[in-house]
């Protein structure tokens, strides 16, 4: 009888993993790595896409907001470099950029209070393309409206037009998020048409 207890303790201390049982292990992890996969990168993707609209929507605002404060016109542009404005289709998905535009000139002039850059943001385009349909400039006058500048920001991927975000600018200088107005997936723009990518 005392060695059956002795035998007992030495086979409950000794218990283990055998190699059948971590197989198994490893396959329900695989199994669940691959499943969880996919929904992890589409989350990364709307992510990027939630903080990409979030960086020009508070650009847009703070440029509203000095022309306001200051009392005299804001240009927002698409840039690379933050000292001048880009003119091509697509530029608005290298970078952009606020400065004071109190004398009428296309460009900040770090000599020049009148032309001084309030925010510069570079950006990586990480397969993010962010196109206007309102042009490459939007000037807020200085009581806050974007006379002549409203439009439609659309931020695209790789997933096309389903997944595609936009902000929308409206003549008084208001910004906000596109909404899917006929409830089939995708978000209309300013003048209620579906967006494309």
């Amino acid at each position: 009888m005392h060695t059956s207890r002795k035998l007992l303790r030495r086979s409950i201390s000794m218990k283990g993993v055998t190699l059948i049982e971590l197989m198994i292990v490893l396959v329900i992890l695989a199994t669940a790595l691959t499943l969880a996969a996919p929904s992890f990168r589409e989350m990364i993707r709307d992510n990027r896409m939630i903080t990409n609209v979030n960086a020009l929507r508070a650009m847009l605002n703070k440029a509203r907001s000095e022309a306001l404060a200051r009392r005299a016109p804001v240009m927002l542009c698409p840039t690379t470099n933050g000292t001048a404005c880009v003119a091509a289709a697509d530029a608005w998905s290298g970078g952009y950029m606020a400065f004071l535009n109190a004398d009428g000139s296309d460009a900040p002039d770090p000599d020049d209070p009148l032309q001084e850059l309030i925010q510069w943001e570079a950006r990586q385009t990480n397969n993010l393309s962010i196109r206007f349909d309102g042009g490459n400039r939007i000037e807020f006058h200085p009581r806050g409206s974007a006379l002549g500048s409203a439009g439609t920001f659309v931020f695209c991927d790789n997933r096309g037009a389903n997944k595609a975000r936009a902000l929308m600018l409206s003549p008084i200088g208001s910004v906000s998020s596109a909404v899917d107005t006929n409830s089939d997936g995708i978000v209309n723009d300013l003048a209620g048409n579906n967006v494309s990518c």
